[in-house]
């Protein structure tokens, strides 16, 4: 009787331990490699060097320095593209998103954030034979925007604020593919950050005057879990001690 009660005691814990981990999906180790979500497509932010097979950016030494403060023995980088990261955060394939993922009040309610490190603005980029010098003429247009991304409904919000026409949203998997598309005039413009936007532009190109939005960039952790105070501590301490700002100057 007495061997069975220890063996039920420990079928038990195996089974609260399994539920408290999401039954499939990876238990955080405190001391454990941080497995990080990170693009691998955005230079000076997170680009992934295919001959050498290593990540570099500004988000990649973020990365590297909150693991070293969280204790962590190891940082671990997995690729995340706009359409897979939320789904991989939930399921627990990665413990954070440091992936020029924005703040927003719809996904605030699905994860956590730390303070933003980085803020930028989302810009509109034309060739400059449209013509075009302002949002309010690519009413009707064809607007090239990256799936899964957010700029999407930045670009119909404005469009209805300052145009009685619309736009014609053209949803690509890339950012390459979005500047390939403007280059053979499949779309009228394309819409992106600008610290992205920067990456594709060339002399045949301009952006049309002013920000559609501020976008703030923040680490997004799993909600209520309990990474998600010690990596927003974290990165309080890398924003005051100017540790963000060195990483920024860095990689400008």
């Amino acid at each position: 009787m007495k061997k069975t009660r220890v063996l039920a005691l420990v079928l038990l814990a195996i089974l609260a331990a399994g539920a408290l981990t999401g039954g499939g999906q990876r238990a955080q180790a405190a001391d454990g490699p941080l497995v990080v979500g990170v693009r691998d497509d955005i230079v000076n932010f997170s680009f992934l060097n295919e001959n050498t097979g290593k990540y570099y950016g500004l988000e990649i030494d973020l990365a590297k320095e909150l693991a070293r403060r969280l204790g962590r023995e190891d940082v671990q980088f997995l690729t995340v593209t706009p359409a897979t990261r939320e789904q991989l955060l939930q399921d627990g394939q990665v413990d954070c998103l440091i992936a020029c993922y924005s703040i927003t009040e719809e996904r605030q309610e699905m994860f956590d954030f730390s303070a933003p490190y980085y803020d930028d603005g989302t810009v509109i980029m034309v060739q400059t034979s449209s013509c075009f010098e302002r949002w309010m003429d690519l009413g009707g247009m064809t607007v090239g925007v990256l799936a899964g991304s957010n700029t999407g409904e930045l670009v119909t919000e404005t469009m209805e604020t300052y145009s009685r026409k619309g736009v014609v949203l053209q949803e690509l998997d890339s950012y390459q593919a979005l500047s390939d598309a403007l280059e053979r005039g499949d779309v009228d413009a394309v819409c992106m950050d600008g610290c992205i936007a920067q990456a594709y532009m060339n002399e045949d190109r301009v952006y049309l005057p002013g920000s559609l939005a501020t976008q703030y960039y923040g680490v997004a952790t799993p909600k209520g879990s309990a990474l998600s105070a010690q990596v927003a501590e974290a990165m309080d301490g890398m924003l005051s001690d100017g540790t963000v700002d060195e990483y920024i100057k860095k990689w400008d």
